[in-house]
């Protein structure tokens, strides 16, 4: 028997067809700086969300309702189907929908608690609660995070859920783990600016993988690791290592060609007073560069960020106007210099949207 190796809620949904009279709802409470009305219905009542509060908590927050119906349990048999590359998100259904809703809605999403059962005189109903951490964006740090727009649960996400549910099962999991990383990063907002963008980058790498390179950014041209190195003298654990090292060879070179395919229309429009604070699309490639090699040397050499400060006035900036920087004795260069979090988030969730449209059909 093939394992379905599709994002869960996609295999509840066809489980549910099946069996739509038995199952069982399970009710999370969600918070969010960001005000979206409307109510979220999926395919007659097997997702819903929408607002529970109309007015700001003490913390600043929003509070919603997502309520998940579930198909009847398999049991807690092994799956006989499980295998080393199957699919696994340990947020379960509801941490796959947060992270799609994150994405698609450009704002954060915390999961309060959960609520199991129905309270009756023979049953009580079980509520888990879960522990966040939340700190308020300075309203000039990323505006995108706070109330207004066009966000709307009853507009364009039904249609985005039904997106995702063509794409092929061999993109599921990359999919998932991308938005998860980009639902992490948007948390870590006026928390850790370099988290922000350790998390993006995570984000495309999860999916750059499915870009093809050509012959420009790899010699061996989709060549297989056995086809390039013998391995009939090495011992297993040499190969091993070569073979981790070959497959994750060329990171860079995918995630920016990722990003480069992607982004094709990001960079039109726009009224820029100050244009010495825009990244052009004549600058991707070298931002690019900056922004990947600046993550890899924070995670392996504990080398500090060169970062875009945030100046009053500056929201609409994907830059601060400064070229280099110098902190006591250290000078850091213009190459590595690095945009406002804000302008890379807006420029990964536009890729990541394209992409989930491209192989969506």
């Amino acid at each position: 028997m093939r394992a379905d190796n599709r994002m869960g809620w996609c295999r509840n949904i066809d489980r549910l067809k099946d069996n739509d009279s038995s199952g069982y709802v399970v009710e999370y409470e969600l918070a969010s700086d960001s005000y979206i009305p409307g109510v979220f219905d999926y395919q007659n009542g097997k997702i819903l969300c929408g607002l529970l509060t109309l007015n700001i908590n003490s913390s600043g927050l929003y509070k919603y309702l997502l309520k998940i119906k579930f198909a009847p349990h398999d049991g807690f048999t092994p799956k006989l189907t499980a295998t080393k590359r199957g699919y696994a998100f340990h947020g379960g259904i509801a941490g796959e929908l947060i992270s799609i809703f994150s994405l698609y809605y450009q704002c954060r999403f915390f999961l309060l608690s959960s609520y199991f059962g129905d309270l009756t005189s023979t049953r009580i109903k079980i509520k888990t609660e879960f522990a966040t951490t939340f700190r308020p964006c300075r309203p000039y740090f990323d505006p995108s995070f706070y109330p207004g727009g066009n966000r709307n649960f009853a507009v364009g996400i039904s249609e985005f859920l039904d997106e995702l549910y063509r794409v092929d099962v061999r993109y599921h999991q990359k999919l998932v783990l991308a938005c998860f990383h980009y639902a992490r990063a948007l948390k870590e907002f006026g928390i850790d600016d370099e988290m922000v963008f350790i998390r993006l980058v995570s984000a495309v790498e999860a999916v750059s993988g499915f870009t093809k390179l050509d012959k420009r950014d790899d010699l061996f041209d989709g060549k297989e690791f056995e086809e390039i190195v013998r391995t009939d003298r090495l011992s297993l654990a040499a190969t091993d290592e070569l073979r981790r090292l070959f497959h994750n060879r060329r990171a860079q070179q995918r995630f920016k060609r990722f990003i480069e395919k992607y982004s094709k229309g990001f960079f039109k429009g726009g009224n820029f007073k100050a244009p010495h604070t825009r990244v052009k699309k004549a600058d991707l490639s070298k931002t690019l560069d900056a922004i990947y090699s600046s993550r890899s040397d924070y995670l392996h050499n504990g080398e500090a960020m060169f970062l875009s400060l945030p100046m009053r006035g500056g929201d609409k900036w994907d830059t601060d106007p400064a070229f280099e920087m110098i902190i006591d004795n250290r000078r850091f260069p213009k190459k590595k210099k690095l945009p406002y979090s804000s302008f890379f988030q807006r420029l990964v969730r536009y890729c990541l949207l394209a992409f989930i449209k491209e192989i969506s059909g």
